[in-house]
């Protein structure tokens, strides 16, 4: 039956796929409104993983993740049809699935589910694609008496720790460069420093286990890439357009400046 249902997501575009038991996580849910769309009963979490390293070279002003169309559409359009195959195959039973906006602690689920280790960041780290990739769940009341497994952790290098900026600033630049309305003074010299508009890498950059993440296999994220953030460019369906064009246009400003 495993077997099967891999076989089907493979088929649907979606290479890595892993499974964990729910009552695994269920202690530790995300209490969000996507709570209530787990499956009644629910017994089993299929994890997949959506590599989105584009180029070799890192974007220019951006995260690699926002440096690709908008995850959740891309993604939760591959997990919508997952689900659907998955049910003509194995009637009777309810399959769901969540994208970000998750009551799964998603590093966790992937971590048991064996698609990587955690990483002193907090980020999946796995053996292809490194720390890039988006995490998506399929929430089944289908029992597949899994095992339960222990989440093991990155080799503990500590790279990423003494390179990230968070111990001066009390708080990492992705969050920071993704605030609305004025920043403070260190908090613009910080982006300006590390040249960000949109999200941080640094951490994942300097990560070892990143030195040879394979490209993305995903049409999607390749066809949509950008390289930077520009002026005047069109933010709908990419990362940043839910918090509106202010943000990205403040720190974009921020990095112009003489």
């Amino acid at each position: 039956m495993k077997q099967r249902i891999i076989e089907i997501i493979t088929e649907v575009g979606i290479k890595d796929v892993g499974f964990c038991a729910f009552s695994q996580l269920e202690d530790k849910l995300i209490d969000c409104r996507a709570k209530n769309r787990i499956p009644q009963n629910a017994k089993t979490v299929i994890t997949c993983l959506f590599p989105y390293k584009v180029r070799e070279a890192a974007p220019q002003n951006i995260s690699r993740y926002a440096a690709v169309p908008d995850y959740h559409k891309v993604c939760g359009e591959y997990l919508r049809r997952a689900c659907a195959e998955v049910s003509k195959y194995i009637d009777g039973y309810q399959f769901d699935f969540f994208i970000d906006n998750s009551p799964i602690p998603e590093v966790y689920a992937a971590a048991i589910s064996g698609l990587g280790v955690i990483g002193k960041n907090g980020l999946l780290i796995n053996k292809k694609y490194g720390s890039f990739v988006f995490i998506g769940e399929i929430i089944t009341d289908l029992d597949l008496r899994l095992d339960n497994k222990t989440p093991k952790n990155c080799k503990d290098c500590g790279i990423c720790m003494s390179v990230c900026p968070k111990g001066i600033l009390g708080d990492c630049l992705s969050n920071i460069s993704q605030k609305k309305g004025e920043l403070e003074a260190e908090e613009l010299a910080a982006l300006q420093k590390h040249n960000i508009v949109w999200g941080c890498d640094i951490c994942s950059e300097v990560c070892p286990e990143n030195k040879d993440a394979q490209i993305t296999y995903i049409k999607e994220f390749i066809d949509g890439y950008r390289d930077k953030f520009c002026l005047g460019e069109d933010i709908s369906g990419r990362a940043y357009e839910w918090r509106g064009e202010k943000p990205v246009m403040r720190n974009l400003l921020n990095l112009e400046k003489d």
